[in-house]
């Protein structure tokens, strides 16, 4: 892996709601390579998205970050966790520095201003340009990003575009200001299978031409093997696993991500055979699991191992592979045993 531009220590993101507290995010670790690709994979509630608004300072009430650290090391090692999240500082790198692709166009634009004054709005207030400069800027990323006629839609409204256009809009708008880090959250599930594979591929002709690091966040497998270097599996608000893209998909170690991995349709498949599908389901966000959280549902869960105590922790299983398991953690097992002892 090359030198991280972002590293996330420990991080903790707790939603205080009167049922309860919801441990949404809870003790992530992630390094995100300079001028590459993370893709971080999960089931819906996973914590994949408040991972991602985490960075960003965009947690809304009442939610907040409890614990941990985010450091931003294109700022010499700025600790975002630690700035006030409308604060100057957080104000300029959010939007320039590190952007974001939102997971539905249509919620992310203003149904009230044309698409070309928003994305102008971000170029003016980054890189205090005049209107006339800023609107060449406008029309030339638009273009870019294979925006039709990008001088007439300049001037449209997000309803009178297309879904592909929309979303060619706000990945426009992201890119901008030239963003050292791009989070891509769900960029392409509202797409049919044509325009999915032009966005994903105008993601990585913009992440070449701009020396950018991308933090893919995504449900479908089959783009995680054409876009990342690294992923990392997320489940019930970890990091369970994480590795190069080739070893995720060749020598999976965590169960979970073993259970992913075999629910995928396979072209070889004999037809009418039933889909593999991961018994159980996702557990409640109030709901206290000890020991790994993925244990009710895992095919290899030892009774006594597997759901006492706390969660395993990562362990390095080789250079740049780690997974929370403790059946991959020998070490970890015998000296459970013993304070049980």
């Amino acid at each position: 892996m090359s030198k991280p531009l972002l590293t996330i220590n420990n991080l903790q993101t707790h939603f205080f709601l009167d049922e309860g507290i919801v441990q949404a995010v809870n003790g992530v670790y992630l390094e995100i390579p300079s001028g590459q690709t993370l893709a971080i994979v999960g089931e819906s509630g996973s914590g994949k998205s408040v991972t991602a608004f985490s960075i960003l300072q965009l947690i809304s009430p009442p939610g907040r970050i409890v614990g941990g650290d985010i450091i931003w090391h294109n700022r010499n090692d700025l600790v975002l966790t630690n700035l006030p999240s409308e604060g100057k500082t957080m104000r300029s790198i959010r939007g320039h520095e590190i952007a974001m692709i939102f997971q539905e166009p249509m919620t992310s634009l203003s149904p009230v201003h044309t698409v070309g004054n928003q994305i102008m709005e971000a170029i003016r207030l980054h890189m205090k340009t005049n209107k006339n400069s800023a609107k060449k800027k406008v029309i030339d990323i638009m273009g870019r990003v294979g925006i039709p006629n990008p001088t007439e839609r300049f001037n449209q409204y997000p309803h009178q575009m297309s879904g592909g256009l929309r979303q060619r809009a706000v990945i426009a708008m992201a890119l901008s200001c030239q963003p050292k880090l791009l989070i891509a959250d769900e960029p392409t599930t509202a797409l049919d299978v044509t325009i999915q594979a032009q966005i994903l591929q105008l993601m990585r002709d913009l992440q070449k031409d701009l020396s950018m690091s991308i933090l893919l966040i995504t449900h479908d497998l089959g783009v995680v093997s054409e876009m990342a270097d690294f992923v990392a599996v997320m489940y019930s608000g970890r990091i369970v696993e994480q590795a190069q893209v080739s070893d995720i998909f060749q020598y999976p170690q965590h169960p979970y991500t073993k259970a992913l991995l075999n629910s995928i349709p396979r072209p070889d498949t004999t037809p009418k055979t039933k889909l593999r599908a991961i018994t159980g389901t996702v557990p409640s966000p109030f709901e206290k699991i000890d020991g790994c959280p993925f244990h009710p549902r895992c095919e290899e869960f030892i009774s006594g191992d597997c759901n006492t105590g706390h969660p395993p922790p990562l362990a390095t299983i080789k250079k740049n592979h780690q997974a929370a398991c403790i059946k991959r953690q020998p070490l970890l097992k015998i000296i459970n045993n013993q304070k049980s002892e």
